[in-house]
């Protein structure tokens, strides 16, 4: 459903940043908390996120800890937002939601051996052949985990987060890690791992610092590595490197995922103060270019919105096939629309505008603010939050994406941090 009202006021955009706040806070009131609030699971804590992507049905109670941990960092970030003024909702419920998730994250999916389970049961059992399969149930722990430290001063959280931070690092410097529901195709290195890295180290090292904590700090190596191996010239982010140039020829080699270069970007930028002042200009000219360079690639001239995949020209993926499980998934994915890299880009427009003052971002907040706030929203007013997944037309399409749940985390996540921003 068109909210003409609010693209009346984008047109009309002048920076007026009482208006931008006001309706992001709105939409974070009226028409997301209000669903995951009634997802909530009030007897075992946690989230239940297995709907169907309307909304309208719960089709299993499983809960997957990336989700958890998702929503752990949700309850604790506007709960903080509460305290500082910037959006009503009800504190008392927020922090009764964060803790009994914490303690659901602690008591069903941290075990000894220091690595969490990818799922388990509502009621916190795991689930035969969901254990220790991906390291990124283990960083969406992290995350949550800090954030909760952070907020509620908990330093005993603080400790069993970076216990968890630690291993984390020492199996991917080892090379023994697993990565559902998207293994990494032999022979090749993943931007993915780096990106997902940064932004943990992000959170541990912010929160460290608040606690008095002491830690390595890794953010700026990290996304330096980045900026050196996974960005082109051109500024394309290459999510999958190579590491036999034999193989540059590949599909996998060569597709682009537009709004994981997006969300890599507002990951960089955050980490921008860690930089000497001159580094800083050179970095955010690089990212400025990864922007650009992520929505002309991506971008649908045809219908709107921004494609999942794109070959490295911007058209349909190609290139020589290795018979990989990856190679299906964007062949057979790539021309659909997902919520969360138009959420993405909501927030990293905003960001690079107010940091570069270049009218080209703002032009494109425009583009996407309008495509999105047309396509995603639920019509049924009842239900609210966005049909996260639609084909290339707009339309909704049943599909599952990654984990088979309606994730509560990058809409909300975006609009928290368009009201930070401001």
């Amino acid at each position: 459903m068109r909210r003409q009202g609010a693209f009346d006021q984008v047109r009309r955009f002048v920076m007026d940043t009482q208006q931008l706040v006001s309706f992001y806070k709105k939409e974070i009131e009226e028409n997301f908390w209000p669903f995951w609030e009634k997802a909530f699971d009030n007897e075992a804590g946690g989230v239940f996120t297995c709907f169907s992507n309307d909304g309208s049905t719960l089709v299993s109670k499983d809960k997957y800890t990336w989700s958890q941990g998702r929503f752990l960092w949700l309850c604790a970030e506007l709960y903080r937002l509460v305290e500082q003024g910037k959006v009503t909702l009800n504190k008392k419920r927020l922090k009764e939601m964060a803790d009994k998730t914490y303690h659901f994250l602690i008591n069903h999916t941290l075990k000894e051996n220091k690595y969490v389970l990818y799922a388990a049961t509502h009621d916190g059992k795991p689930i035969k052949g969901q254990e220790d399969i991906s390291v990124f149930a283990d960083c969406f722990f992290v995350i949550g985990v800090t954030k909760y430290a952070d907020v509620f001063h908990d330093e005993t959280a603080f400790d069993q987060a970076y216990n968890i931070y630690e291993s984390i690092h020492h199996r991917i410097e080892q090379g023994y890690f697993r990565t559902e529901p998207y293994p990494i195709p032999i022979g090749y290195s993943s931007h993915s791992i780096q990106m997902i890295m940064l932004n943990v180290a992000q959170e541990v090292e912010e929160t460290a610092e608040k606690l008095s904590k002491p830690v390595v700090k890794k953010a700026k190596q990290i996304s330096a590595r980045i900026l050196q191996e996974f960005i082109l010239e051109d500024g394309r982010i290459v999510e999958l490197r190579p590491m036999d140039s034999s193989n540059k020829d590949t599909l996998l080699a060569n597709h682009v995922n537009p709004g994981h270069a997006l969300e890599s970007v507002w990951f960089h930028v955050h980490s921008l103060h860690e930089w000497e002042e001159k580094e800083q200009h050179k970095n955010l000219q690089i990212l400025a270019n990864v922007t650009r360079q992520a929505i002309q690639l991506g971008w649908d001239d045809e219908h709107g919105g921004l494609l999942r995949f794109v070959d490295k020209n911007g058209t349909e993926p190609a290139g020589r096939l290795i018979n990989d499980p990856y190679e299906k998934l964007i062949l057979d994915t790539w021309d659909t629309k997902l919520w969360w890299p138009h959420s993405e880009a909501l927030y990293t427009l905003l960001l690079l505008y107010k940091q570069t003052k270049d009218e080209l971002f703002l032009h494109w907040y425009k583009t996407f603010f309008e495509y999105s706030f047309s396509i995603f929203p639920n019509p049924n007013k009842e239900i609210g939050e966005w049909i996260q997944i639609r084909d290339r037309r707009g339309e909704p399409l049943q599909k599952v994406v990654a984990l088979p749940v309606k994730d509560p985390f990058h809409i909300l996540r975006n609009f928290i941090l368009i009201l930070k921003l401001f």
